[in-house]
């Protein structure tokens, strides 16, 4: 597949969802969410300076329309009610009590239910070790799940009604019961690729793989690579980069993909972040 659309100049794009015919996504490492509609401008909807989080991750929305955003340093899913300067942003649920370390993505079902993933340990001096999936109810309960999960990342729910999760540090996409309780099967993907962000295409699941600075599909045990990346070629920000997350629109089938330097310090620094939409004209390579 082949990029047709670009938004750059953004510090590490994370949690693209699409909504309304917009792509909606937290700009990590700029404490901002993001609203954007392909070939226009993009808008930021929530930031530092209105009550939004020092690093938001995971977006999802409420039956009411209002949008949920993981505060990823705080360890709390906050409540985002209105928009633009009258937006109202308060605390939905406090996780700290259940993550030592930062929250990350996370789902939210159509009755509102959150289901939310953190670290589970520091990726830069410790083991991997397992956590669990957060519950988050829509009025705000939480309630610890049962299923041992290595750094769970993008999570979705199937027409089945199970949960499929990225777990980055595991290189493995787990499909879970319907609450979270029980593992119903894995898909082992290649060492060090770090499944991070996924989707779901029908009955195919579509995952970034961070690592890889790839997007391949999982369609049973066949693994195909439908986009990759190439390293940023110059500038301050050159180097190898990765791909963090993918988000497939629900009624046209394009295809956008969250892109940044695989060096996250640089990133922190250095704006090497972008989304790229994908054509399905173009048959993938495998």
């Amino acid at each position: 597949m082949s990029a047709t659309v670009e938004l750059a100049g953004l510090g590490f794009p994370e949690a693209l969802r699409w909504r309304d015919g917009a792509v909606w996504f937290s700009d990590m490492f700029r404490g901002r969410v993001v609203r954007w509609v392909p070939e226009t401008a993009a808008e930021t909807v929530l930031d530092l300076d209105h009550g939004g989080p020092e690093m938001p991750g995971g977006l999802g929305w409420l039956p009411d329309g209002d949008l949920l955003v993981v505060d990823c340093l705080d360890r709390r899913l906050l409540r985002v009610t209105g928009t633009g300067g009258s937006a109202a942003v308060s605390v939905h649920a406090d996780l700290a009590p259940w993550f030592g370390h930062p929250a990350n993505d996370l789902h939210v079902d159509a009755d509102g239910t959150a289901w939310v993933g953190g670290y589970g340990f520091d990726p830069e001096g410790e083991e991997p070790r397992a956590s669990r999936l957060l519950r988050v109810d829509p009025d705000g309960t939480v309630t610890e799940t049962g299923t041992d999960l290595v750094f769970p990342n993008g999570c979705e729910r199937r027409s089945d009604g199970a949960l499929v999760v990225a777990e980055t540090f595991a290189d493995r996409v787990s499909v879970l019961s319907s609450d979270a309780s029980t593992s119903l099967d894995s898909i082992e993907l290649p060492d060090g690729s770090g499944p991070d962000g996924l989707a779901l295409d029908g009955d195919d699941i579509l995952v970034a793989l961070a690592f890889a600075a790839a997007v391949a599909r999982l369609r049973g045990d066949e693994v195909e690579t439908l986009y990759r990346a190439e390293p940023i070629a110059d500038g301050p920000g050159a180097g190898p980069a990765g791909c963090y997350d993918v988000a497939v629109h629900p009624t046209d089938g394009r295809i956008a993909v969250a892109i940044a330097s695989l060096d996250e310090e640089l990133a922190m620094r250095v704006d090497t972040g972008r989304i790229v939409l994908l054509s399905r004209a173009a048959r993938p390579r495998r």
